[in-house]
């Protein structure tokens, strides 16, 4: 496979783009592509501000964010008193498992909305108990697919 030229410039801009859509700040998902891309992929705070042109704070917010979705880890090398930061291991595992508890949690409100609401409880908390039931198992047992060793 050939490499296109600036192919991670366009991966990280994509990306961060898409942030938004997802509530996730452009910055942090910009961080997030920059951490799958870089190189190396070990990179500082200053090196991921240079990288990506971005403020001091945005990328103190953004890591602290990305280690709270556990997707960063901070890392330290022996005589260098920077923190530096690295993509953890199964970084999407965790985020994923995080929106399934929130869908589960909201399947959850919802059942006890209808439970409370008894026989007035409408199609609208009906729909809204049973979209988030069949996400929530569809999310589980893809979860639980991917977390099966491949053969």
């Amino acid at each position: 496979m050939t490499e296109h030229p600036g192919w991670q410039s366009a991966f990280i801009e994509e990306l961060g783009a898409l942030g938004p859509e997802m509530g996730i700040p452009r910055a942090m998902m910009r961080i997030a592509a920059w951490m799958m891309v870089c190189d190396p992929p070990e990179q500082s705070a200053e090196q991921i501000q240079h990288g990506l042109r971005l403020s001091a704070g945005a990328v103190s917010t953004g890591t602290r964010q990305l280690i709270t979705a556990g997707m960063l880890e901070r890392v330290s090398r022996p005589g260098d008193r920077r923190i530096y930061y690295r993509l953890a291991s199964g970084s999407w595992q965790a985020p994923l498992e995080a929106k399934l508890r929130a869908l589960g949690r909201l399947r959850q409100i919802a059942d006890q909305g209808v439970a409370s609401a008894g026989d007035r409880a409408d199609h609208r908390l009906i729909e809204m108990r049973d979209a988030f039931a069949w996400f929530e198992t569809q999310l589980d047992q893809l979860l639980e697919h991917r977390r099966r060793p491949t053969p």
